[in-house]
């Protein structure tokens, strides 16, 4: 049965990393059905509300939290802020890429990356969880990638760590089975946000090749949630890139890959 994710107390959603990206759209496709949405980012949440707004559905409210989820103090304080709101929905979507192999990239950008995909979403499931249960309801999205089914050579500490959140929520999922709070994993492909030229990517096989819509991702990721659906892989890209995955041994899938991640010119459209 589906999720009625709407206005008031137990239908609000904190959403992290929605101030751009699949996490503002999906944080847009909730308020448009009429969820209340706390919004958390580290940068740009005024105007990321503001642009929100007209999006709501009339007894939707939208929300915001600045804080940097690097430091346990900002889980914190988006931990108390949902709890103010009663919220029962938390979509754990922030995270950061760092490209290039690790031998030459800045150990701060790795760990701020393992810290912000990693840890905050161990920290953050881990206070919220125990007031879900006791409640008996709760919803909880993990944003993975299909970067989880393969090594990355070249990308290889996001990799990592979306292969984490994979293995993290469905391992929650087992564990809170029959507690009525369901976890749902997804898995997108390359896809239109302002993240491959954040992650200095755009001259690299993925930053060049054609993308998925963010909008039909935040949608069926929305449609997963509600219905408490273990996984959602949206779209043909991601789907054919998951099988690829399943059929090629290791080495020939870091070596498969690792080729999205280097210099190259655009596919033939």
């Amino acid at each position: 049965m589906t999720e009625d994710l709407r206005h008031g107390g137990p239908d609000s959603a904190l959403v992290t990393g929605a101030s751009s990206g699949i996490g503002f759209l999906i944080a847009r496709e909730l308020a448009g059905r009429g969820t209340d949405v706390l919004v958390v980012a580290d940068r740009d949440v005024d105007e990321a509300v503001r642009r929100l707004r007209p999006h709501a559905r009339a007894d939707a409210e939208v929300t915001g939290l600045e804080v940097d989820l690097t430091d346990p103090d900002g889980v914190e304080q988006a931990v108390a802020r949902a709890g103010e709101l009663g919220a029962r929905t938390f979509v754990l979507n922030a995270g950061v890429g760092v490209h290039g192999p690790l031998l030459h990239t800045p150990l701060a950008d790795e760990l701020r990356l393992v810290d912000l995909n990693v840890r905050s979403v161990v920290h953050l499931a881990h206070r919220v969880l125990p007031e879900l249960v006791a409640a008996g309801r709760g919803r909880i999205l993990v944003t993975s990638s299909i970067a989880a089914t393969m090594p990355a050579p070249g990308f290889s500490t996001y990799a990592a760590s979306k292969a984490f959140l994979r293995s993290f929520a469905w391992s929650l999922r087992g564990e809170l089975a029959g507690t009525g709070v369901t976890v749902t994993t997804l898995l997108p492909s390359a896809t239109r946000t302002p993240f491959f030229r954040e992650a200095q990517m755009e001259r690299t096989h993925i930053g060049r090749a054609p993308k998925a819509a963010p909008e039909m991702v935040a949608r069926r990721a929305v449609d997963a949630l509600g219905a408490g659906r273990a996984e959602v892989v949206p779209g043909l890209q991601a789907k054919a890139m998951v099988a690829v995955a399943a059929l090629l041994p290791q080495p020939a899938r870091a070596a498969f890959h690792g080729w999205f991640y280097r210099p190259g010119a655009a596919p033939p459209r």
